[in-house]
């Protein structure tokens, strides 16, 4: 039942997505090419950033990031934009910012799926490692998944959380990897630098896509207990408030 409801809603959310759209879910792979292009621009022509392949590098991380930051920011107002359909129907209410985020991971696979070949063609050996690439898109889903149900519950209650997430995800990605390497930080701050939970993620993408080579246990273990820290955490805290929606929706 709450399997038929979710896949209902994710369609729903896709659809919605894209409404009057004339390309429709080409955006997936046509934002983050623009981005990409715009980085490019800024960072190899201006900058003048000595990386090789550079927009390849950036696509490494950059699609992953977009994915991340636009599923927390539709999962934190998913309860308060679905509040009538809440009110209408008694429906499991995890499903609505979960709903929220597997459209995006749809949006983002779809993207991936298209872009994939250019780098198995730019390094051949990236398809030997397609088994740990399906790990980390794993562990980031499920990293992405326990902060989505804690935003969309606290974001009830203390509407401010939604505005503050557009200041937020933008010094995140500044201290992110994505247009830059994690080598490229200062050696002095970089074990800081790891305590960020996407540089484990990132680095891991551009670890497998950009440089064909395995990832190693260190960040495989890092990137799982980010995941279920954030998974035991987020639905803790979402089944604890859920009980109070009805009177701040």
């Amino acid at each position: 039942m709450n399997r038929n409801a979710l896949k209902e809603l994710v369609w729903k959310d896709i659809k919605a997505k894209y409404a009057g759209s004339l390309l429709g879910i080409s955006w997936a792979l046509i934002n983050p090419l623009l981005m990409m292009l715009a980085l490019n621009f800024a960072f190899s022509f201006v900058l003048k950033v000595s990386i090789k392949n550079y927009p390849l590098f950036i696509l490494s991380a950059l699609m992953p990031w977009i994915f991340f930051s636009s599923a927390l920011t539709e999962s934190a107002f998913s309860i308060i934009n679905q509040s009538a359909l809440l009110r209408q129907f008694n429906i499991n209410k995890e499903l609505i910012p979960l709903s929220s985020i597997f459209a995006n991971f749809i949006n983002f696979l779809f993207g991936f799926l298209i872009i994939f070949p250019v780098w198995a063609i730019f390094k051949l050996e990236v398809i030997r490692h397609i088994p740990a690439l399906l790990l980390v898109l794993f562990l980031h889903l499920l990293f992405t998944v326990g902060l989505g149900l804690l935003l969309s519950a606290l974001n009830v209650f203390f509407r401010d959380i939604g505005q503050l997430l557009g200041v937020l995800f933008m010094l995140w990605f500044w201290m992110t990897p994505v247009f830059y390497s994690a080598e490229m930080v200062p050696a002095s701050i970089r074990g800081f630098f790891y305590f960020n939970p996407m540089v484990l993620y990132l680095v891991s993408y551009r670890a497998i896509l950009f440089e064909a080579r395995a990832v190693s246990g260190f960040l495989i273990m890092g990137m799982s207990l980010w995941a279920c820290a954030s998974l035991i955490f987020g639905l803790w805290v979402f089944r604890r408030l859920e009980p109070h929606f009805a009177k701040n929706i």
